[in-house]
């Protein structure tokens, strides 16, 4: 028997899946995993549940049932936050939940255009100005004005 690739979500797109087999659980060096045989009616693939949660939402929908799967990420200061989304297909037709549009981080806008500014300035007098501290500058002043003009 072939082996089955490892069907790798993409951010932001629902992937239909069909539950082929009962989970296989077990245990590694990296902790427990939870691995179910699913098809996108095309190709076979192995899928291993991100954490617990979906492992029991997975099961709880059962083996040959239907059913869609988003993984979402989301910006949260520094880091990147991700969640899954988990809908039946089988049971009554539920809308896909939309995609969340990706959120603008003003402050890093802000303080991309003011590097870009502050790159035009230093070129403009042939590298004589110190691009940190325009760029720095303008970024106080975007900042300080509340509605982070460019």
């Amino acid at each position: 028997m072939a082996e089955r690739k490892k069907l790798e979500l993409q951010p932001n797109e629902p992937q239909t899946i069909k539950i082929l087999s009962d989970p296989i659980v077990g245990k590694n060096d990296y902790g427990p995993y939870y691995l179910f045989m699913v098809t996108n009616g095309k190709e076979e693939f192995s899928f291993f549940a991100p954490n617990e949660q979906i492992y029991q939402q997975l099961k709880a929908i059962g083996k040959g049932k239907s059913l869609d799967i988003i993984k979402t990420a989301k910006k949260n200061g520094k880091s990147i936050q991700v969640e899954y989304t988990v809908v039946s297909l089988d049971q009554e037709k539920k809308p896909t939940p939309t995609p969340i549009p990706e959120q603008k981080d003003k402050y890093f806008d802000a303080m991309l255009s003011s590097y870009d500014d502050a790159l035009k300035i230093q070129e403009k007098f042939n590298g004589m100005c110190d691009v940190n501290r325009i760029a720095i500058t303008l970024f106080i002043a975007r900042s300080k004005l509340g509605g982070m003009v460019n």
